[in-house]
């Protein structure tokens, strides 16, 4: 009697943990009262994916406005601040803005391309080759979407080396008339308008790339921002323009020496962990049993 008491006192007890949330957050299942909808990205967005991935070249996108947080006009959410979702939805690698904004908070981690982003952004009035200073970042493409103080950026439609190739309802498109690459080669790294030559590479994982051995200049420059864990022959990077890697011309792998030092043997520890756990699970259970 006293164990089917007990039993029916835990019983009850877990059962009203269960329901006291839901009670709680019954507006979780209408959308916190119609406040939060489903909403599918618009069309456009879709299409300009599509036309981005007709180039086939590894390049990045700048997705402006400079925002991390920003409203946009399609969610169907009563709210419709949320965070840029740009570098989830393309295809192709985008840079877009990290600065929270939030009361005193401008941005938590500042970054040498973010940092670089926001002084080109300063002196955007003063500027009339902006494809040149983003072609260090391997920049091919500027993306401009009417939303939130889209117009402060309309001083992209004045520089002489970005030209627009597209423009739908939600979106403008610019292309960098520059040319640019993930890894090239130069004699200045100080110097943006020094003389760039592309460099042949394979991609061998997201963390390795290859080097072919054409080259001619002083240094490679890879255009990821800058990390000491980048390594070309074993060999730290040094600072190009302030923000993103150089190596001095040796060495024919650029490897993120981090990632197989701490995050791959990290990684196999748990795999490990979790299938010796797998493994000794069913004897506890039986020793269990027995006692």
């Amino acid at each position: 009697m006293k164990r089917k008491i007990v039993k029916f006192s835990l019983l009850t007890i877990i059962i009203i943990s269960l329901i006291t949330p839901l009670i709680y957050s019954f507006t979780f299942f209408n959308g916190f009262a119609g406040q939060i909808k489903p909403t599918d990205y618009p069309p456009d967005w879709y299409e300009i994916n599509d036309f981005l991935n007709e180039d086939k070249q590894d390049f990045k996108i700048l997705f402006l406005p400079w925002h991390q947080y920003m409203d946009f006009g399609w969610i169907n959410n009563t709210n419709k601040r949320i965070a840029n979702p740009a570098k989830y939805f393309f295809d192709k690698e985008v840079i877009s803005g990290t600065n929270a904004e939030i009361g005193d908070v401008y941005r938590e981690v500042n970054t040498p391309e973010q940092i670089y982003i926001d002084s080109l952004l300063d002196k955007r009035d003063d500027i009339t080759d902006m494809g040149k200073l983003i072609s260090i970042l391997n920049v091919k493409y500027v993306i401009l979407t009417s939303e939130s103080d889209f117009k402060k950026y309309f001083f992209l439609f004045n520089q002489t080396d970005l030209e627009l190739v597209k423009q739908t309802k939600n979106l403008y498109v610019f292309k960098n008339k520059n040319d640019v690459s993930k890894i090239y080669q130069t004699d200045d790294i100080d110097n943006i308008g020094a003389q760039k030559v592309g460099l042949s590479y394979e991609q061998l994982n997201p963390v390795k790339y290859r080097l072919e051995d054409n080259r001619s200049k002083k240094y490679i420059v890879f255009a990821e921002p800058f990390s000491k864990d980048w390594k070309l022959g074993g060999k730290a990077p040094l600072q190009a323009y302030g923000v993103v890697n150089a190596f001095e011309n040796s060495g024919k792998e650029i490897i993120f020496e981090r990632f197989y030092r701490i995050n791959l043997p990290a990684y196999v520890i748990s795999i490990l962990a979790f299938i010796g756990l797998i493994l000794i699970y069913p004897g506890l259970e039986k020793r269990k049993n027995k006692l």
